[in-house]
Formats: structure tokens, C-alpha cells, sequence
């Protein structure tokens, strides 16, 4: 038989996964080079052109900073001198100092400062491409804390190199270090703060946004949305993306258009030009294949994933990588008032306020125990038992204002009311509804002007300093309160309860229960110190006004 004739060898049917993840691969690398190039290049030009700008402009104020700092400190070199000048001419005057012979030990400062300023700010993070959450001088912190370092190494430099070529003799100065530095600091807080004031005047005009989309199952969280189709954001919401192919039809959310599935993520971003995608559900809904494929869409076509915490309803936080091995993780961390400096900041102000307080209001607190005294028989103090941290018992004390052995039911069935039908069963003065009850039976003569001046309330300040209230916070419930909360109201426990807080100063008592557990929350998630001082400052005319108390 000849070996045409020979019967072939018959040929095992490829495995169909094997197979699809050939044809993958292939398809990669035919277009991975135009379509990286384009993504990187092309969507990404105006980050890098920022970015560009802000490196230039900080060389530019160091070495003017530099030589201002010079000018400040010898005046004009002799070699220019006499110098006439006016404003249109002291521009190329500045310009030609660098070049005088008595500037020529100052050159190092002036090569270096540059460069070491750049290299700490881009570690300090100064160059950023997000522009989603900005307030003015917002980069003053970094700056500070990059001058900072800048300036020890920068000094540290100079004097190596002046010692190694002069023997030790540096025209380096403290007072030079000194103008140096705060024309730096201004000149960089004004440059920043121009460059995000002309990055947010394109956002308005829809220039310079960032193209994104959503990947969801059901729904994305509103609080997301709203951001990204805010005015101010730096975000253009153009669509979603949805998990099964074909999509459902309850599948996009009002106002967010449905651009297609996951399954052809790669076409929704090269149709839509997008520049990023979020990940708007918890990741662990997906499969290990759905998670590799998009994130390896993403990073094929040079685009930016992130994710949404599943912890984003809880509480806000950071993540930092690292690695266990090889197997790298993301270490959930507290921030805002869950982190340790925050609570250690928050502290040491309420004990310096509260030993302040305390000493301006004894007199005051005596007088109205004498009145209490005199007023109904009892002790002069009310002590509670209220709700605290993590919701821990504490007694909390008060300047009594009530009969003593006065029934608590009535306070309870109110509460009950208000929590469960939010409905206001009291009306003020005004004829305005008031969720707090008005016409209290149990309230003395002397209790009512204590209760409307807030009086009753002052010694707190030593639950304070005992650490079991803070000045600012929410305000600490009773048991049967929080026997009544709903899941989401937990949320005000998770901090130290305080005298005073964002409800207080923001309605009081004519605000419903939700509302007031809404700013509760609110404060928590957005708390600064400069938030609390302003609460503070906030409530001493609310005090004064005495009408919202009861």
C-alpha cells in the first residue's frame, strides 16, 4: 500500500475552553499595541499634560523663590549695579541675576531646588489626576509637609556640596532658608490653587471630564450617581453596564443608560471612548472568571477600574495593598473620626474645652443649684442612664429640672411615636410643630428656665472629661430609644456621644427623629476638626436664642 493510501491518524476535537482562550489570547495581541496606545495616549493626554503643568510650574516657583530670596537678602549684585528699574523691566533684571558673578555660590541652590521639590511633591502625592473631591487650598497640607522635607534636604545638599568644593564656607544662611521658604509655600499654594481653579472652569464648560462607566447588577448606589452627574465632578457618567447578556429591561436605573453587557466590555469602551469603569457592586457577586476578564479588559485598552467598597454603607475607608506572601491583599483602614489620630485630636480638644467651660460656668452652675434646691425638694443632680460608644452604658448627668420620681412613660411612649410613625404630637409657641414634648407635667418652675438656657446641660462637661460624652457628636440616647432603632440608626453609636452637634445647631427640636440620625451620620462621615469648631462657634447663639429648647 502506498503511503498516500495510508489512513490519517485521526485528530482529537480541541477542548472548547482551551480553544476560546487561544482565539483570546490571539485577538490580544493583533490589537493590544493600537488600542494601548491609543487608551494611554490618547484618553490619557490631558492627565498627563496636568500633570506637566503643575511639575514645570513648581520648578519655575522654586528658582524664582530662589533668587527673590537672594534679592531680599544682598539687594542687587554690584555687577548690575546701579540698577533702574520699572515694572515693565524688572522682569529681564530678575532674569539676569542668576548670571552675576556674586550669584555664582547660590547656583547649586538654584539647580537643586527644583529638583528636589518636584521629586518630594510627586511623592507627596501634590500631582494628582483627581479632581473629584476638591475644596480650596485643599493641596496646602501637602505642600507644608513636602516644603518641609524639601528644605532639609535641599539645605543638606548645599552644604555637602559647599563643603566638598569650598572647604566648608556656604553662602547658604538661615534667614535665606528662610524667605526661600515662604515664597515657596505662597507661590506654590497660589500656582495649585490656579491650575485646580482652571481644571474646575473646563469641568463646568464639560471639558477635561472623565468619560465612565458602571458595571451593576441591580442597582448602583445612588450616593454614586449623584456624585458622578454633579455639575462640579470632574466625572462624565455615560452609561452602565450590565452582568447578563442580553440586558434586562429593570436592568438601568433612571438616567443612566444601559450601554450593553460585561460580555462586551471592550466594545463599550472603544464605542463610548470611556476612561474608566467602576465596579458599582459588591465583587464577590462575580465569578473569578468575570472578575479576570474585566479587569484585564480594562487594563488592555489603558483604562482606570475601581471598585466600591462593600463597606461604603457602613462606615467610610481607605484600602493599602500588600502582600501576604505572594498573595496580595488590601488592608481596610479607618479614616475620618474611626482612625486613632483623629479620636486622639478630637480628645485632647475636648478636654482643654471642657476644663475651659467648666471653670467660666461653675458660678453660673451653683447659682442654679441653690434655685433648684429651693425650688422643689430632691437632689440638685440628675443622673441617667444613657447609651455611649459602641453602645456602652453610661450615667449622664444633669442639673435636675423634673419632679423627683417622675414617671418615665411619658417620655417613652412619645419616643415610641416619633421613631416608629414620625409623626410631631407637640406644637410650639410659634403654632410650628416641635418633635419634642412641650407641655412636660413633670417639669418644675426653675426646670423650664434651666431646660430653654440649656443650663441643665452643663455638667456634662464632666462626663466629658471622664471620656464618656465629647464635646461635639450625637447626642447619647436612652435604652428604650434604641431599643426602637431601626438597623441604620446603630450608626450614631459607633462614635462618643457629645453636649453639642450638627443637629443642635441645624434645627434642634424642629427637625424630625430621621432627619436629626440623618446629620448625626452626616457628621460622623464628614468629621474634621475645623467641623467641630465651627459647631461649637455655631451653638453658642443657638443657646441664646432660647427658643428651641424644651
Amino acid at each position: 500500500m502506498s503511503t498516500t493510501d495510508t489512513p490519517a491518524t485521526p485528530v482529537p476535537p480541541p477542548d472548547a475552553a482551551a480553544q476560546a482562550q487561544a482565539d483570546h489570547i490571539s485577538r490580544l495581541s493583533d490589537d493590544q499595541s493600537e488600542i494601548w496606545w491609543s487608551g494611554v495616549f490618547g484618553r490619557r493626554r490631558s492627565r498627563f499634560f496636568l500633570m506637566t503643568i503643575q511639575v514645570f510650574g513648581t520648578c519655575a516657583v522654586s528658582v524664582v523663590a530662589v533668587v527673590i530670596s537672594y534679592l531680599m537678602l544682598n539687594h542687587w549684585p554690584e555687577s548690575m549695579r546701579p540698577v533702574r528699574w520699572t515694572f515693565l523691566s524688572l522682569v529681564p533684571l530678575v532674569s539676569r541675576v542668576p548670571f552675576a558673578p556674586e550669584f555664582r555660590g547660590y547656583l547649586p541652590m538654584l539647580a537643586l531646588a527644583p529638583l528636589v521639590n518636584a521629586v518630594v511633591f510627586q511623592w507627596q502625592g501634590l500631582y494628582r489626576s483627581d479632581y473629584s473631591n476638591v475644596v480650596p487650598f485643599g493641596a496646602s497640607t501637602r505642600i507644608v509637609k513636602g516644603l518641609i522635607l524639601a528644605t532639609l534636604i535641599l539645605a543638606g545638599l548645599v552644604v555637602a556640596y559647599a563643603y566638598s568644593q569650598y572647604g566648608g564656607s556656604s553662602p547658604l544662611s538661615l534667614m535665606l532658608m528662610v524667605y526661600y521658604v515662604f515664597l515657596t509655600l505662597w507661590g506654590l499654594v497660589l500656582f495649585h490653587s490656579g491650575v485646580l481653579t482652571f481644571v474646575l472652569m473646563l469641568q463646568a464648560f464639560g471639558l477635561n471630564r472623565t468619560r465612565v462607566a458602571l458595571i451593576q447588577n441591580f442597582s448602583a448606589p445612588p450616593e454614586l450617581i449623584g456624585a458622578l452627574a454633579a455639575p462640579s465632578s470632574q466625572y462624565q457618567l455615560v452609561g452602565m453596564a450590565a452582568l447578563k447578556s442580553p440586558p434586562p429591561p429593570a436592568a438601568s436605573q433612571p438616567g443612566v443608560e444601559c450601554l450593553g453587557s460585561v460580555d462586551t466590555l471592550d466594545e463599550i469602551i472603544n464605542e463610548h471612548e470611556l476612561d474608566e469603569i467602576i465596579l458599582a457592586m459588591d465583587p464577590a457577586t462575580l465569578s473569578a472568571e468575570q472578575r479576570a476578564d474585566i479587569a484585564q479588559t480594562c487594563w488592555r485598552l489603558g483604562v482606570d477600574l475601581k471598585m466600591v467598597t462593600p463597606f461604603y454603607p457602613f462606615f467610610h475607608t481607605s484600602a493599602r495593598p500588600l502582600y501576604i506572601g505572594d498573595v496580595s491583599v488590601l488592608q481596610v483602614e479607618k479614616i475620618g473620626l474611626y482612625a486613632r489620630w483623629p479620636q486622639v485630636t478630637k480628645r485632647c480638644m475636648d478636654v482643654a474645652v471642657s476644663l475651659i467651660a467648666l471653670s467660666l460656668a461653675g458660678p453660673i452652675i451653683l447659682l442654679a443649684m441653690l434655685l433648684i434646691k429651693l425650688d422643689s425638694p430632691g437632689s440638685v443632680f440628675f443622673v441617667q442612664k444613657r447609651v455611649g460608644l459602641n453602645g456602652r452604658s453610661f450615667r449622664m448627668l444633669k442639673l435636675r429640672s423634673m419632679h423627683t420620681n417622675a414617671d418615665p412613660k411619658i417620655h417613652q411612649q412619645y419616643l415610641q411615636q416619633l421613631i416608629k410613625l414620625g409623626t410631631a404630637t407637640e406644637v410650639g409657641a410659634d403654632g410650628k410643630p416641635v418633635y419634642k414634648l412641650v407641655n412636660d407635667p413633670r417639669v418644675t418652675r426653675v426646670g423650664r428656665f434651666i431646660r430653654k438656657t440649656s443650663i441643665d446641660e452643663l455638667p456634662q462637661f464632666i462626663n466629658v472629661l471622664r471620656g464618656e460624652m465629647s464635646m461635639v457628636g450625637p447626642r447619647p440616647p436612652l435604652k428604650y430609644e434604641v431599643d426602637e432603632y431601626e438597623d441604620w440608626h446603630y450608626k450614631r453609636l459607633n462614635i462618643r456621644p457629645g453636649i453639642t452637634g450638627l443637629w443642635q445647631v441645624s434645627g434642634r427640636s424642629r427637625l424630625t427623629y430621621e432627619q436629626m440620625i440623618q446629620l448625626d451620620i452626616a457628621y460622623i462621615e464628614n468629621w474634621s476638626l475645623w467641623a467641630d469648631i465651627k459647631i461649637l462657634l455655631r451653638t453658642i447663639p443657638v443657646v441664646l436664642k432660647l427658643g428651641q429648647s424644651y
